[in-house]
């Protein structure tokens, strides 16, 4: 696997994270422990997927 294949596969993998911690975070929405846990790790993710698509070789 290429290093491109690699970035592709990690950013389209952080992606599918995110999604599914916005779905969590709207079912926690009644829940303000776990509503905060959730915001953090999307914040995360959300950075993660901003520093991968950093990485993208530009055309």
């Amino acid at each position: 696997m290429t290093a491109d294949e690699q970035l592709a596969a990690s950013l389209e993998a952080a992606e599918a994270r995110l999604t599914e911690l916005q779905h969590a975070f709207v079912d926690a929405a009644c829940h303000s422990a776990e509503w905060y846990r959730l915001a953090e790790q999307i914040r995360a993710t959300r950075d993660e997927i901003t520093r991968l698509y950093d990485l993208q070789p530009t055309v």
